[in-house]
């Protein structure tokens, strides 16, 4: 991990998270709609270079758009998967501190329902999930709850944070791989050290 942050538990309950790309692997939902719904087999994880599908697959637009209108509605019935070691390392600093998880999605209910199903361990009433509809509204949210970290996996969200004083965190993925000034993880284990960094 390059320029490793402030460990995270040094600033508790002033973390925020995203959840596509970062707790949840959309993407392999994606991969893996569109071989079971359309038999197109020919996309790979890293073939997607780019935060936008349009601007990296060859694929049809209303194809996309389809497949993300699932993703969007039924993330819990499609058995979208977290990421390695999301889930213990959440779990644990869900018992330490509330979480919270900031989205673009449009609708907090369908994801809200996926999240509470990763996470049986920890308390729901500790768990808050909010839906921005848009990823320029998340710095509104986390400036009015006060929080100083995000992690996310959306080069454009961090460099807007960023500039209002929120330090994001990038969590790798082959569509934010361009140069950033930011701090970055590759992977929940890295991620699990600075948020668990000292014991209760």
């Amino acid at each position: 991990m390059n320029n490793r942050p402030l460990p995270l538990s040094q600033v508790p309950g002033r973390v925020a998270f995203d959840i596509d790309g970062v707790f949840g692997n959309v993407m392999e939902l994606f991969i893996r709609l569109a071989r079971e719904l359309y038999q197109i087999d020919s996309i790979h994880y890293g073939d997607i270079t780019r935060y936008y599908l349009y601007d990296c697959l060859d694929l049809d637009s209303q194809i996309i758009d389809q497949l993300i209108e699932k993703i969007v509605d039924y993330p819990h019935a499609l058995k979208m998967n977290p990421f390695e070691q999301a889930v213990p390392v959440l779990s644990a600093y869900g018992q330490r501190y509330p979480l919270t998880f900031i989205t673009a999605r449009h609708k907090a209910e369908p994801i809200t329902d996926w999240v509470l199903g990763q996470l049986p361990d920890v308390d729901p009433r500790r768990i808050r999930v909010i839906a921005t509809g848009q990823h320029q509204l998340k710095l509104k949210i986390l400036q009015e709850l006060g929080f100083a970290y995000y992690i996310d996996d959306h080069l454009d969200t961090c460099r807007l944070l960023f500039q209002h004083a929120i330090l994001p965190i990038v969590f790798e993925q082959p569509w934010n791989q361009e140069p950033h000034p930011f701090p970055k993880v590759a992977n929940w284990q890295e991620l699990g050290e600075i948020l668990l960094d000292h014991p209760d």
